[in-house]
């Protein structure tokens, strides 16, 4: 029984090899197909190097990468917490300024209120001096009245 490999295996075109019963043809054939082994070899090792150097630079572009990632994520909470720190600062600045706003107000009612009283005890000032006023006109229309 006579069996044969396929030519295009190893990229050659070359008749198919059959098993004679000669020690010299089958001695070449061996040494084609070494050949062509060691030519397979090469081109796989080739294959290997050049895998090997895509996933360095697959692996140099990863970290290059996740130190981009790690930069903005970084770049990131510092923004954050300057914001939060700048809003607590904005927080605690409207809050002295409501309390100075209300401060000023207890003052300004506090202000009317004393006001409103001192108008009051003016009024019943002018009131009375009103009275005396009058009393006094009133003592010296009498005292003309005698002296007539």
């Amino acid at each position: 029984m006579s069996r044969s490999l396929n030519p295009q295996l190893f990229g050659h075109h070359e008749a198919p090899i059959v098993k004679v019963d000669g020690a010299g043809i089958q001695q070449r054939k061996v040494s084609e197909i070494e050949s062509q082994i060691e030519i397979v070899n090469q081109k796989l090792d080739r294959w290997a190097q050049l895998m090997e150097q895509k996933i360095q630079q697959l692996n140099t572009s990863q970290k290059a990468l996740g130190e981009q990632m790690k930069n903005m994520a970084e770049n990131f909470s510092k923004q954050t917490a300057n914001l939060s720190s700048k809003l607590n600062e904005r927080r605690m600045m409207d809050s002295k300024t409501q309390e100075m706003i209300d401060r000023h107000n207890q003052i300004v009612n506090t202000f009317e209120m004393r006001f409103q009283h001192l108008q009051k005890v003016t009024t019943e000032q002018e009131i009375k001096l009103m009275t005396y006023h009058s009393t006094y006109d009133e003592v010296l229309r009498e005292i003309r009245g005698l002296k007539r």
